[in-house]
């Protein structure tokens, strides 16, 4: 079966609490923060973003690590690989936060310093005190379970 097929399939129990944050950001702030990390070009989607607090975007992370469609055992190299995690990841953080906050997907080179993949996808946060983290479901640019501090990498594509 098509892990699209088998993904459309799957029940999910209850989102927690949405955020409740009302720290805003506009999308060429955003885009200036992200620079120091190599997080660009960005793409902004919205020209405004709700930014949440690290312990909601933790929250979510632990949330999702119980909760996810998908799980690293799953993996498939190039059908089911890190874009398509991070992509599903970040729908169920829109969905979650009613698509008012950021929670952001790249595709970088440099995601893991300990190993350094050509290019790899995950996602990223920028918080309420304007500081941006990685979140990344296959526990690879970040703890699969919550959020990590953002480190420099080498982006080709950054989406809000």
């Amino acid at each position: 079966m098509c892990w699209v097929s088998r993904f459309l399939g799957v029940g999910v129990k209850g989102f927690p609490e949405p955020p409740q944050s009302h720290v805003a950001i506009a999308g060429g702030e955003a885009s200036n923060l992200l620079l120091p990390y190599g997080l660009a070009p960005l793409s902004a989607g919205d020209f405004g973003y709700l930014l949440m607090t690290k312990d909601e975007a933790n929250r979510f992370m632990r949330w999702y690590k119980q909760n996810a469609p998908i799980k690293p055992g799953d993996y498939v190299p190039d059908d089911l690989d890190c874009d398509d995690f991070a992509w599903i990841m970040r729908a169920y953080a829109l969905i979650w936060s009613k698509g008012k906050y950021l929670w952001g997907y790249t595709e970088a080179e440099g995601a893991d310093p300990e190993y350094p993949f050509p290019n790899h996808g995950f996602c990223f946060v920028i918080l309420d005190d304007r500081t941006v983290w990685y979140a990344d479901a296959l526990n690879v640019a970040a703890p699969d379970d919550q959020i990590m501090a953002a480190y420099p990498v080498k982006s080709h594509c950054v989406k809000c």
